[in-house]
């Protein structure tokens, strides 16, 4: 379907009887007929009666039907023309659902507030307007949501209506699992608005969702439900390595190890300082002391790998894997990490970010296998293809973490549907085409996982971005830097 990039301004019709005044070459490219239409922003109609007129970019509302629409002026936005149900629409209008935000305008979301910066952003320069929201700020009665939208640098909150779909970033499993989360999905299902990224995602469910897909099982380590002492011994009786993970954890936190020794077992965690090892004579003592340190939280146990790395210290590989603007599962970065402990290798525990080239190069595999990028990047995409078979809900991204044994073999470590958007874990793109550390005050083009996103969220608010636009972008970007 065809789409024209247009600004709309608000201004009293010279005529009374004319509530929307289109440039006439969008009339002409879109064919559209002068004469009464509907119109819609977000999920709010009106009837309104349509001329064209010789400007070639900007398009004039009545304020009175700008107010109904909640449409906001000033800003850049797509246009189509649905000729099957005479209907005008604007758009895309994004929302981004959040847990919390405050008050302060050039940094509302604290760590999160350059990625959402980066959204509003590109989603203006492309046409189009991102709004951040909480739950208790939609209105069902009026179909609108009271959120922030960013204008000239600062976030000012303003009243919309429902947008075309929404991209949950709710940054707490606490506050996903409350009811009103469930709700909202319930309602915008059927309103039939897109809403995806529904949920943390937890390990065991995972786990045992790709275990019933054949071509899955190969790269999934042996994992069981840690619920009994017996559980325990099963595992350390089958391998030298084993690690006890919480079903519901991210980011390396409440990760432990255990290694069979002629000591007996050895318990490892992951500390500030590096780690902090425990030595038990018994599989029954380490069963207690590992009951104790869990709290009666939900833990599963997993097969130890021998992954390459350095020092003894693990390397592992973070695969962002998103839907693009066809609605297809594809990689938008990859970045290798070299763990600070011989535990785990997240950044958020003292790890460090390294080029996957290089960490192939310098680190393995050593035991006559061989491992690609591009290997890695491709079992990465099957895998986020086979998940989404496999469980319910919609995504659209996916971190997934991908370890590579000293023998080459790849495996899948763990898959995260809210993958880290902060200044200090979001990569930018480096020389090789991967992402490496981020570089805030030097940086040029946006971040592959923010444009894809857009894409992503365009093609589901009836937008696509066209196949060309792309090409565009960059010539128009080629002759910006000629004139300077």
């Amino acid at each position: 379907m065809l789409q024209v990039r247009t600004t709309v301004r608000a201004l009293e019709p010279t005529s009374a009887e004319t509530d929307l005044y289109l440039p006439k070459s969008v009339c002409r490219k879109l064919k559209i007929p002068l004469t009464a239409l509907t119109i819609q922003f977000g999920s709010i109609q009106a009837t309104g009666q349509v001329k064209e007129f010789e400007r070639s970019s900007t398009t004039v509302i009545r304020p009175s039907l700008a107010r109904t629409l909640r449409i906001p002026t000033g800003i850049p936005l797509q246009l189509r023309y649905e000729a099957n149900l005479r209907r005008l629409v604007f758009g895309p209008l994004i929302g981004i659902l959040i847990s919390r935000f405050s008050q302060n305008a050039r940094n509302p979301y604290g760590t999160f507030t350059p990625f959402l910066n980066e959204i509003a952003d590109i989603c203006r320069q492309r046409g189009g307007v991102a709004v951040a929201f909480r739950m208790q700020d939609v209105n069902w009665e009026t179909e609108t949501v009271r959120g922030l939208i960013r204008r000239n640098g600062l976030w000012h909150t303003a009243t919309l209506p429902l947008p075309q779909c929404i991209y949950n970033r709710i940054g707490n499993r606490k506050s996903e699992k409350a009811e009103e989360l469930e709700t909202l999905i319930t309602r915008c299902k059927e309103r039939q608005i897109p809403f995806f990224n529904e949920h943390f995602l937890n390990k065991w469910h995972v786990h045992r969702a790709l275990q019933a897909v054949p071509e899955a099982t190969p790269y999934l380590p042996k994992t069981v439900r840690y619920h009994a002492h017996q559980d325990l011994v099963e595992m350390v009786g089958s391998f030298p390595s084993v690690y006890a993970k919480p079903t519901n954890g991210s980011m390396g936190k409440g990760i432990y190890q255990i290694r069979t020794s002629s000591a007996g077992y050895k318990l490892t965690r992951p500390t500030p300082e590096g780690t902090a090892t425990q030595t038990f004579r018994d599989v029954m003592s380490l069963h207690r002391a590992l009951q104790k340190q869990t709290k009666g939280k939900a833990y599963l146990l997993q097969q130890g790998l021998s992954l390459i790395g350095r020092n003894g210290k693990p390397t592992d590989f973070r695969v962002l894997v998103q839907k693009d603007r066809r609605g297809k599962w594809s990689v938008s970065s990859l970045v290798a990490r070299l763990g600070q402990n011989k535990v785990v290798s997240n950044i958020a525990r003292g790890g460090s970010m390294i080029s996957p080239r290089q960490a192939l190069l310098i680190c393995g595999p050593r035991l006559g296998g061989s491992t690609s990028v591009e290997e890695i990047k491709q079992v990465a995409q099957r895998l986020a293809t086979m998940l989404e078979d496999s469980i319910q809900g919609h995504y659209a991204e996916f971190g997934v973490d991908l370890g590579v044994d000293t023998r080459g073999r790849i495996w899948l470590l763990e898959v995260n549907s809210k993958p880290s958007k902060s200044t200090s874990s979001v990569q930018q793109p480096d020389v090789d085409g991967e992402e490496g550390e981020p570089q805030p005050s030097l940086r040029r083009k946006p971040r592959p996982s923010v444009v894809r996103m857009l894409d992503y969220a365009a093609y589901l608010s009836g937008f696509p971005l066209p196949s060309n636009e792309k090409k565009k972008v960059k010539v128009a970007k080629k002759r910006k830097r000629k004139r300077r």
